[in-house]
């Protein structure tokens, strides 16, 4: 009897153990996609500020008229997502695009449009 509780003791540990390691392996798999290559001031808790990934500004489209966008930054160091088709501009805040219609039209630049 005392053997199958042992034999159950070290199968606990060693299951115990494996789950452990699942778990450290998940955690370094998943920090590679963190957001550390972004800019490190240190201004709060983020770390700093944070832009759009290049992967992201591929997909992202005007809600107008569906068409693509380009990331601009102005003088102030704001972000925006610029539709050079009408001008429209949309706010980006801590790396997340604001991209409602009313915020596009808002913040309207026709010097933006190319003719």
């Amino acid at each position: 009897m005392k053997t199958i509780l042992r034999l159950f003791g070290v199968a606990a540990l060693v299951g115990l153990a494996a789950v452990v390691y699942r778990a450290v392996k998940q955690y370094r798999e998943d920090s590679v996609f963190d957001l550390s290559a972004s800019s490190s001031s240190s201004s709060g808790f983020g770390g700093g500020k944070r832009s759009i990934s290049p992967e992201l500004l591929a997909i992202l489209a005007d809600p107008g008229d569906k068409g693509p966008v380009e990331l601009l930054t102005d003088s102030t160091g704001s972000e925006w997502l610029v539709n050079r088709r009408n001008g429209f501009r949309y706010p980006v805040e801590d790396g997340i695009p604001i991209m409602l219609l009313e915020e596009g039209e808002k913040n309207r630049d026709a010097s933006l449009i190319a003719h």
